[in-house]
């Protein structure tokens, strides 16, 4: 793993709760929305944060290789920090 951290990003923005609220057709499809249909829609949204912290991490790191920025990735992964 390299020296620098994956933490390194800016702090984001405060959350705005009336911006980001779904919309209440966002909600009513999710409670309609089977277990399945729901399990599909975690996942696509797992790989686009995926693919955009991976971006992130090529912008931040531009001299790692690919198979560190991808080791990078796991661990921000697996130990859920940004």
């Amino acid at each position: 793993m390299p020296a620098e951290s994956v933490n390194s990003a800016p702090t984001p923005a405060p959350l705005d709760r009336e911006r980001d609220r779904p919309h209440p057709l966002q909600i009513e499809l999710y409670r309609r929305a089977t277990p399945t249909q729901k399990l599909a829609a975690v996942a696509r949204l797992n790989a686009t944060l995926l693919k955009l912290k991976e971006t992130s991490l090529e912008s931040q790191f531009p001299h790692l290789s690919s198979v560190e920025r991808r080791a990078l990735l796991r661990h921000w992964w697996l130990t859920a920090h940004d």
